[in-house]
């Protein structure tokens, strides 16, 4: 039997019930088809700094397969999200950049999230919240990630944070739950 009061089974929960409210913030903002917005943020964050990074160094900065990169940019291309083009010095690199729809996209998706987070810490005084994001920091530490180093995307999905609506077994859980 699982204790429903263990951290680690509350912080599961609190999970899946975050992704789940992201996914309805995504969908009321029209975003909802987005596959891979963490690849979207980091075109947004490289074009912020003035640079357009090839597919290949995308994948690096993204810290997956070539592979998985270019279909993620594939189905973000086919909806109007980004646009690819050979570099004019070297045709074999492909340059990938963001449309306005996919510039669009990262600015309502931040907004879900900040709407989300306002939800979620509803109530919190600012005392509380440093003090939780004291203990995330120390959890992230516990679990081997480095102060400034931000952890890869979840393994499985092509730099995937919502709006997946992926399905699998939890087997603490014992039912079907949206997958992050």
């Amino acid at each position: 039997m699982v204790d429903a009061n263990k951290p680690n089974v509350l912080f599961h929960f609190l999970h899946h019930a975050h992704h789940q409210r992201v996914n309805e913030e995504w969908n009321a903002r029209g975003i909802g088809d987005v596959g891979a917005p963490m690849l979207l943020l980091g075109l947004y964050n490289s074009e912020k700094e003035n640079r357009v990074l090839s597919q290949r160094e995308l994948a690096k900065v993204m810290q997956r397969s070539p592979a998985t990169v270019a279909v993620s940019l594939r189905n973000l291309e086919e909806k109007g999200y980004v646009t690819r083009s050979a570099d004019e010095g070297d045709q074999r690199r492909n340059l990938v950049r963001l449309t306005d729809k996919g510039r669009s996209a990262v600015e309502m998706g931040t907004q879900a999230f900040e709407a989300v987070e306002e939800q979620l810490l509803a109530g919190f005084s600012e005392e509380e919240k440093e003090q939780l994001t004291g203990f995330f920091v120390r959890m992230l530490k516990n679990l081997g990630v480095q102060e400034g180093e931000e952890p890869p995307p979840p393994p499985g999905r092509a730099m995937g944070h919502p709006p997946h609506h992926h399905r699998h077994r939890h087997g603490c859980a014992g039912k079907e739950s949206d997958r992050q």
